[in-house]
């Protein structure tokens, strides 16, 4: 299936497909089913333990690998001077060649960020990767972020849903000239059952899924959602295909709360710094 016409913020296709929790055959399978559906965006990290599964999709899919977009992440414990690198060219090995978009997976204690951040940037110097960013990192760790490294800064990869009130973050972002990238977009399935998104997509005849991820593309803000079924797959496609009103919008950002988190990591109570 050719891929659709797929927007793009900042050179990020709009919508990619998760592989967080799979592995083995089963990652490969959904990799390959996505691919072949039309995805182009293809999200995976050193911490999930499948990019070699990944990897392997993405060589036998008969795509060819500039028609992709494939982002990995630098697990917390190979942020170090004597693991950085090693640990990159391990990911590249599993991949097949350098990532699209290289991302610090989680920030390290503050004192190290700046130190953790021109490792990052001797990745991209050396062809390890096409574009870097951070991922968790707090409105105040962004702008150290970017003041550490210019513009170069491609997003900020956040759990970002209806039910988390990420205005501050996405403020940030705005200001700082670069988009966020949406984990959990559907809030691990929780945000398809509140009411007023339940009443949105009866009254659209659409999968509340799609409406959750429309509100999202909608913001500027790339979503990967991780499935490994066919059907919902393609209809996560599909918000290509619609909008959503100015007061539907408003509906459904007017749900998030501080409380909405679902993933702290080691950032638990440091999220709004």
């Amino acid at each position: 299936m050719s891929a659709p016409s797929m927007p793009k913020f900042n050179g990020i296709p709009a919508i990619g497909l998760g592989t967080y929790p799979l592995q083995g055959q089963n990652c490969t399978d959904s990799v390959l089913m996505a691919l072949e559906l039309g995805y182009r965006h293809i999200d995976t990290a050193q911490m999930y333990g499948n990019e070699r599964d990944v990897g392997r999709a993405i060589a036998g899919s008969g795509i060819k690998r500039d028609a992709l977009f494939v982002t990995t992440k630098v697990d917390p414990s190979n942020l170090g001077a004597a693991r950085f690198a090693g640990s990159v060219q391990r990911s590249m090995d599993d991949l097949g060649g350098p990532a699209d978009l290289l991302l610090i997976h989680w920030p390290p204690p503050d004192a190290e960020i700046d130190a953790t951040l021109d490792r990052l940037k001797a990745e991209l110097d050396r062809g390890m990767a096409r574009r870097i960013g951070i991922s968790n990192f707090t409105p105040r760790m962004m702008r150290q972020a970017v003041k550490r490294l210019g513009p170069i800064i491609s997003c900020n990869q956040v759990e970002f849903h209806p039910l988390l009130d990420q205005t501050l973050v996405k403020a940030t972002a705005d200001e700082l000239g670069f988009p966020l990238v949406a984990y959990s977009p559907i809030g691990r399935g929780k945000a398809l059952q509140h009411p007023a998104i339940s009443e949105i997509a009866a009254r659209l005849a659409r999968p509340a899924s799609e409406i959750v991820l429309r509100w999202i593309m909608q913001q500027g803000v790339i979503s990967i959602p991780m499935t490994t079924k066919r059907a919902n797959a393609a209809s996560n496609l599909n918000i290509l295909s619609f909008a959503l009103s100015e007061a539907d919008m408003a509906t459904i950002s007017a749900i998030g709360t501080r409380r909405g988190r679902m993933v702290s990591g080691w950032m638990t109570g440091r999220w709004d710094s």
